[in-house]
């Protein structure tokens, strides 16, 4: 049965071309009143404190979804186990999709939708989002097509998952290029106290959410703010981190720049050669990314064809050989370019209505079986949703 053939090509939503036309000034640009005379907090204001996650979403039930797909190979089982548990979602992603082609070879029709939900659930965890939406659009048609109608409520409970991590995402973006602004503002006005830890904060912070150029960003206004208080060799430190986070990300315009105003006595040709060294050796591994992330594509776009006409075990194999290819690249491959911040606030306004559609949907389906715990389940993550 090609079953694949019945799924568009991209299940991922389409992002509105209106964004850049929503006005942000109330919750991106709003500067709350500083008197003449008075230091800023280190607190943040209660705003941002709203922003922040209610709760830690905990880490998927790994063991649990493991046993699901109740493997007959241990040593595979015992390896994915291992990577997922290591945060490795990369190898065990091309362990999963093996899984997934042994089975669609052997005409297995249960087993790979169980994997395809598992590697929605990784996706998730490693926050490729887009790629997470096509596993579980997959994995819904397949559990529907099989009448599996627990198999159904989960792929609907997982895409409720998604979209409240879009929507989490978006608005940690959103609290990080706030902050950023508010510590820009401190520093012109001449107020410094608590603006390192801030800035430092908003650094870690977008690194968490894989948004390097926004890091890169508050490394600069970091430096700025060492200027101001005359720590000549704290700014060059903090230019050069900024640097480094440009070259890892193909930004070399912005490190050209920032390399020619270095300050040269506060460096030694030796250093100065490390670093140039270790910049080019971070573009390098960019451009090295790009090659293979096109190569992944390529290798995709195979897996389409050969999909469409009907040659399914031969698709699965460019599949893998795509996952393979990606997880020889960087972390940052996967995020070096990003919508604006305006933009990813308001597509995640979307995110909103769908979580509880989908949520809905498995909540109704839980209920009707009598699996309280799912529905329980199901319940705390409509709570996330804000």
């Amino acid at each position: 049965m090609n079953w694949r053939r019945h799924i568009p090509d991209h299940a991922v939503t389409t992002v509105p071309v209106l964004a850049v036309l929503v006005a942000a000034h109330f919750f991106l640009l709003r500067d709350d009143p500083v008197e003449p005379g008075i230091e800023a907090s280190s607190t943040a204001p209660m705003y941002f404190q709203h922003w922040q996650p209610p709760v830690d979403q905990a880490e998927f039930d790994i063991d649990g979804e493991m046993a699901r797909l109740e493997l007959d190979d241990a040593r595979r089982d015992r390896q994915i186990r291992d990577f997922l548990h290591q945060r490795k979602f990369a190898p065990a992603r091309t362990l999963l999709l093996e899984v997934a082609a042994a089975a669609v070879s052997q005409d297995d029709q249960d087993r790979p939708g169980d994997t395809l939900l598992l590697l929605g659930e990784v996706a998730i965890n490693q926050q490729e989002l887009a790629a997470a939406e096509i596993y579980l659009q997959e994995a819904l048609y397949l559990t529907m097509s099989r009448d599996n109608v627990l198999g159904t409520a989960r792929c609907y409970q997982l895409l409720g998952q998604l979209n409240i991590r879009a929507r989490e995402l978006a608005r940690r973006a959103s609290n990080t290029y706030d902050q950023l602004w508010q510590a820009r503002n401190s520093i012109a006005r001449g107020y410094y106290q608590g603006v390192n830890e801030n800035l430092q904060a908003v650094i870690d912070e977008n690194l968490g959410i894989r948004r390097y150029g926004a890091a890169a960003d508050a490394w600069e206004a970091l430096a700025s703010l060492h200027d101001k208080v005359h720590d000549g060799y704290q700014a060059q430190q903090a230019r050069l981190e900024a640097a480094r986070l440009f070259a890892s990300t193909g930004q070399m315009t912005h490190v050209h720049r920032l390399l020619d105003n270095l300050d040269r006595s506060l460096i030694s040709d030796g250093d100065l050669v490390q670093v140039e060294g270790e910049i080019n050796d971070l573009f390098k591994q960019h451009q090295q990314d790009l090659i293979q992330t096109s190569q992944a594509r390529d290798y995709q776009m195979l897996y389409h064809h050969y999909l469409r006409i009907g040659q399914v075990e031969r698709a699965w194999k460019f599949r893998i050989k795509s996952s393979e290819t990606l997880a020889n690249t960087s972390d940052r491959s996967m995020f070096q370019r990003q919508a604006d911040i305006i933009a990813v606030l308001y597509n995640s306004n979307f995110a909103i209505g769908r979580a509880k559609n989908y949520l809905d949907q498995a909540g109704r389906i839980y209920e009707d079986k009598g699996v309280s715990e799912m529905l329980q389940q199901t319940r705390d993550m409509e709570t996330l949703i804000w």
